[in-house]
């Protein structure tokens, strides 16, 4: 099944982007050939995705090229992690949210994947 996004053409998601990235999604992209600096910005021990331009580092303005390796956090989207009540949303900025599900699958690996960013966030911060 393709993804409404690529039917439409949407890069929403891609603009001014602040996706956290995993030490997995790091190492992922890097064996593709990126360089670290080129492609994460550190904020408050946070590790993300760079932005340029106003589009995440990886679109070129008109598609990812990174796309089958792309961080789970943009896998996952426009399910996102909503802090204040524990839960599993579809983010509101996303214009195509209705046509996604949250499914039990996809909320236990945003859960696995919100822990694990923050357990190495904590392991970076404790250094």
């Amino acid at each position: 099944m393709t993804s409404p996004c690529i039917n439409v053409k949407c890069i929403q998601c891609c603009k001014d982007t602040n996706m956290p990235l995993s030490k997995t999604d790091i190492k992922r992209i890097e064996s593709l050939g990126y360089f670290y600096d080129f492609f994460v910005d550190t904020h408050d021990g946070w590790l993300q995705l760079k932005n340029r331009d106003g589009l995440c580092v990886f679109h070129n303005g008109k598609k990812c090229l990174i796309y089958e390796h792309r961080p789970e956090g943009c896998q996952l989207y426009p399910m996102i992690f909503d802090k204040d009540n524990n839960c599993a949303i579809l983010d509101e900025e996303c214009p195509h949210r209705t046509k996604f599900l949250i499914t039990m699958s996809s909320r236990k690996k945003l859960f696995h994947l919100v822990s694990k960013i923050e357990s190495e966030r904590f392991q970076r911060m404790s250094l």
